[in-house]
């Protein structure tokens, strides 16, 4: 135990430092690097046929993709090309995100490898094989490198003559290299360090004031999580000391009806505690995970902010705002919305459990009001469950999309998946459909005594997988829901006590009855008593004559799960009604005969009692 414990603390000591090298692993798993692809999708689900790639936009017969600075990433102009719509074949056409690319490089190779002196640097205009071209060049490279050429693909999406188009790009990317060249003078990258590294020392000042705020909610949290794991503890203790004084320890383990009631009559005198516990709990985790993403986006946005300032850097901010930025608030998108709406289905929960809202079962029968709390709570755990699968399946085929992966093949991939994986997880798949027909059919509910056969106990959780179960001796038994096969529920809608009590042969049945009836009605006129019980208890009569003498039986019909409590009380009272009205309790009689001939014992007895 001591090593559990050991565990779950440097679990939590660490959990932020894992979070934080999923986000970094994340960044360097989603920023773009140019890759090969060897992976060739199955027949059918191929997209190598008319393949788009991210940040190129198609115009009909025309594709055009952005050109970014070197420097910083920002955008300088686009270009344009003849569709490509086979980009796996061999064909004469360079695609135009292949453009942008060489342009893009070669502006890099101008700013940060070369090292030409502003002064004497010429970008110009000229043609090149009756092609227009831009290019740069100065006295120590005299031979003009050629940043890009200006098409008539260009000329026509852009709207503007050749010659015009090209002094357009000719002023832009003069302007760049220029720009380019003065971010990487000792004065410049200076002042970039210098701001780069206040704006780390305030993301440092900033975690440590939240981590700080996030270590006194997380110590709060704590003690509510103890306060929680002391009631269980004094219920289970309850439990165990009813279990401990079981009256008949020869019964069953598991069926011991009595003390299954207490149990459950504490689960429900503890449950307003828990359940206000549970809601300041789920509001300061909710909390905690809101400074969780105040820290990351604070760090995520603080990064780009740093990769702004430093050369060579600067181009990975472009990165950290595209799909990177996307995935991270679709993760935040998911969790908010999963909270959100276990929240909406808290309130609805809670307002179907309101007294006001009776009418409702006019129209949906939910049973009576306990019934009705026990049902709804159940299904709002189901809800819950199948709610948060729903938003994160979701969030993830939305996460392919932003990647680029289409959704169609991975969907038809994991539907053949999902059907091999079938086969061998049919328990499973029979579990949740027994579960779900548990709840659509409400055989039994969160808080109900049941009992299925091989055990029996309290339902202390309930889902569409499991159902787990207090015993009288305080276990915890999970069983699998399609390995219920029979269910007793001992407190649905009403429960009955039954009492047979044997009186001796000779005594008067109408005096032994009346006693009886009168014991019933006192017991159902008590205040203290009246509210557990839905009628007065009935006196059937004698239900059998034996050597024992007269059996007569009483059934009472109580409130849900207080036929344990009310049977003690009736027993007890019949106990000394019986008593104050000289009233025997039926006592077995024999008699022994020795070869046909009566017993000497007997007729000794039988000669003194006539004299």
């Amino acid at each position: 135990m001591p090593l559990i414990t050991k565990l779950k603390k440097y679990r939590r000591k660490y959990q932020r430092f894992f979070w934080l090298g999923c986000v970094v692993l994340a960044l360097l798993l989603i920023i773009p690097h140019p890759s090969q692809a060897q992976f060739v999708m199955p027949q059918g689900f191929s997209t190598q046929g008319d393949y788009q790639p991210p940040g190129v936009s198609r115009y009909g017969p025309i594709e055009v993709a952005p050109v970014r600075s070197p420097v910083d990433n920002s955008f300088l102009f686009d270009v344009a090309s003849p569709t490509v719509y086979n980009r796996q074949e061999n064909t004469s056409e360079v695609p135009v995100e292949q453009r942008a690319q060489d342009i893009e490089s070669k502006l890099e190779l101008a700013i940060f490898t070369r090292d030409m002196n502003p002064d004497d640097l010429r970008v110009e205009t000229s043609r090149l094989n009756n092609v227009v071209v831009v290019t740069v060049s100065n006295d120590d490279y005299p031979l003009p490198l050629v940043l890009a050429s200006v098409t008539e693909n260009d000329a026509d999406f852009n709207g503007q003559p050749i010659d015009v188009l090209a002094e357009q790009w000719r002023e832009k990317l003069d302007k760049e290299i220029r720009r380019g060249q003065a971010s990487t003078t000792p004065e410049a990258l200076q002042q970039s360090f210098t701001k780069a590294f206040q704006i780390f020392a305030v993301l440092m000042v900033a975690t440590v004031i939240i981590g700080g705020i996030k270590y006194l909610i997380s110590r709060y949290h704590q003690r509510l999580l103890k306060r929680k794991q002391a009631i269980a503890a004094e219920k289970q203790a309850e439990s165990e000391s009813l279990a401990n004084h079981d009256p008949d320890p020869i019964e069953v383990s598991y069926t011991t009806p009595e003390v299954l009631g207490e149990q459950q009559r504490l689960f429900w005198q503890r449950l307003p505690q828990i359940l206000s516990i549970d809601r300041k709990i789920g509001f300061w985790k909710f909390v905690q995970w809101l400074l969780f993403w105040v820290i990351i986006l604070g760090w995520y946005f603080g990064l780009f902010a740093i990769f702004r300032e430093i050369p060579g850097l600067a181009t990975l901010s472009g990165a950290i705002l595209g799909r990177p930025l996307q995935l991270l608030l679709l993760w935040f998108f998911i969790g908010l919305v999963i909270r959100i709406s276990h929240r909406i289905i808290e309130l609805l929960k809670n307002n179907w459990q309101n007294d006001s809202t009776a009418g409702l079962n006019k129209f949906i029968n939910l049973g009576d009001n306990q019934r009705r709390d026990l049902r709804i709570s159940t299904i709002a755990g189901a809800i819950k469950g199948m709610v948060t699968v729903v938003i994160t399946a979701s969030g993830l085929l939305t996460a392919l999309t932003i990647l680029g992966i289409p959704t169609g093949s991975v969907v038809a991939i994991g539907g053949l998946l999902a059907l091999a994986v079938s086969f061998g997880a049919q328990s499973l798949v029979k579990d949740l459909v027994d579960g779900f027909l548990v709840l659509a059919e409400d055989q039994y509910a969160i808080g109900d005594v049941i009992d299925v056969g091989f055990a029996a106990g309290g339902v202390e959780n309930l889902n569409l997988r499991v159902t787990q179960l207090r015993s009288a001796g305080g276990e915890l038994v999970t069983i699998p829901n399609s390995a219920i096969t029979q269910v007793k529920n001992l407190t649905r809608s009403w429960s009955r006590a039954n009492l047979s009590v044997n009186v001796a042969y000779d005594t008067d049945p109408a005096k032994a009855i009346n006693v009886l009836r009168q014991v019933g009605e006192d017991l159902y006129n008590d205040p203290e008593w009246h509210d557990k019980m839905l009628a007065v208890p009935d006196v059937l009569g004698i239900d059998s004559l034996t050597h024992e003498g007269m059996t007569i039986t009483i059934w009472i019909q109580t409130a849900p799960a207080q036929q344990w409590s009310v049977g003690r009380e009736l027993r007890f009272r019949v106990r000394q009604a019986l008593t104050e009205n000289n009233i025997e309790i039926g006592v077995p009689r024999q008699i022994y005969t020795t070869n046909g001939a009566a017993n000497p014992l007997v007729s000794a007895l039988e000669s003194s009692a006539e004299s």
